[in-house]
């Protein structure tokens, strides 16, 4: 199923995401969106964790908010 909505950009550059679409894609309060942008488009997308240092989507451990996979982490210990 395609959702579409027409929303109005605020003073502050800001756009509400609708609620039928955040619950469609799982999106909640405190989330990552990734936003990109080419000559004529912009994509929002649910950012995927990955590791801090080498973007590995795999095998992650969360720290403070961030993630480090289990080969960096076991660099990270050797040094």
């Amino acid at each position: 199923m395609i959702y579409t909505n027409f929303r109005e950009i605020d003073k502050a550059g800001r756009i509400v995401i609708s609620k039928d679409i955040r619950r469609h894609l799982n999106i909640q309060a405190g989330d990552i969106l990734q936003i990109n942008a080419d000559d004529e488009c912009i994509t929002i997308r649910k950012a995927e964790p990955k590791c801090v240092f080498c973007n590995n989507p795999e095998d992650l451990t969360a720290f403070k908010d961030k993630y480090v996979c289990e080969s960096c982490l076991e660099s990270l210990k050797a040094d």
